[in-house]
């Protein structure tokens, strides 16, 4: 009978620590991302937290076809302490021309698909590729009003499976759409969806354009995130990551729109990642460390539901 009781007591304490540690890892949460630079280094890395008071967990890089990752970016990610988030465009990004996509479905890039596989899986690390990204919109060529939904999900699938083939476990993939889909008709995101199988997150993308073109004008982190958000966290039992985001600061108050904007992913319990953009490109994208919008996006950062590392990465 004493030995029942032992037993029973060293149950309930292991399933005390079991629960305990689960709620833990269950809890609330939204990793900290950003897109940094072409070509970001360790300094770049570092200098986000040194002025924004946290290391992004998830730093952004673009690769075209037929292309890698630069290996020292890759190592400057990890040795940082992150992970590498990596958009990966079927595309000539210099020259914007589309790849022989039906040439991919019948095995012509087969040997890069692998070969890119195989460094990947040798990183022994967490990888998120986000693969033909916005495929709602009509700006890329495997936009679906240019290819179709059937052979750009086909496409998809195609580069997956060479993946699994691989055995490229460590890689979580993101299906990321646009917040609004151009043209509107016939061009639902969810028509180019590849399956629950070939999607680990759902990425939505997303940019207050103030009143920098003819076409924008100011919207809030709600206006463009909200209705969609709560749609594909219905649509998809996936859990969602705001791929893209950033202000423009022409047209309105950039540092009351951060602040809002991270309150407002605070209240949006799917979303558990986002990815910043942090520079200068088509518009001031960027937050000044010295300015009020910097400091507004630091203040917001303090609040613990922001993480900035994977958990179970070293």
């Amino acid at each position: 009978m004493k030995r029942f009781y032992i037993v029973f007591l060293l149950l309930a304490i292991s399933g005390g620590v079991f629960l305990f540690f689960s709620a833990k890892r269950a809890q609330a949460y939204c990793l900290t991302g950003a897109f940094l630079s072409d070509r970001p280094a360790k300094e770049d890395i570092e200098g986000f937290k040194n002025k924004y008071g946290k290391r992004p967990a998830l730093i952004m890089v673009f690769v075209d076809w037929n292309h890698f990752v630069d290996e020292k970016v890759v190592e400057d990610i990890y040795s940082s302490g992150s992970v590498l988030f990596l958009t990966w465009e079927p595309w000539k990004a210099i020259s914007r021309e589309g790849i022989d996509y039906d040439g991919l479905l019948s095995g012509k890039w087969d040997g890069y698909i692998i070969d890119f596989a195989k460094r990947l899986k040798e990183t022994d690390k967490p990888v998120f590729i986000r693969f033909a990204h916005e495929m709602n919109g009509n700006w890329y060529p495997w936009s679906g009003v240019k290819i179709g939904k059937d052979k750009y999900a086909r496409i998809y699938r195609y580069v997956k499976d060479v993946f699994d083939k691989e055995q490229a476990g460590s890689v979580k993939w993101v299906f990321s759409v646009n917040w609004e889909d151009i043209p509107a008709e016939n061009n639902h995101f969810a028509l180019y969806y590849p399956g629950d199988g070939y999607v680990d997150y759902v990425g939505i993308d997303g940019y207050n354009w103030g009143n920098t073109r003819a076409w924008s004008r100011w919207m809030s982190f709600k206006d463009i995130f909200w209705e969609r958000c709560a749609e594909a966290g219905a649509r998809f039992k996936k859990p969602l990551l705001i791929s893209e985001f950033s202000s423009t600061s022409s047209g309105g108050d950039k540092a009351r729109w951060i602040k809002k904007a991270m309150r407002a992913i605070k209240g949006m319990r799917k979303v558990k990642g986002f990815v910043l953009f942090n520079v200068d490109k088509e518009t001031d994208w960027s937050f000044p460390a010295d300015g009020a919008s910097g400091k507004g996006l630091k203040e917001q950062l303090e609040d613990d539901y922001f993480k900035e590392r994977i958990f179970g990465l070293n």
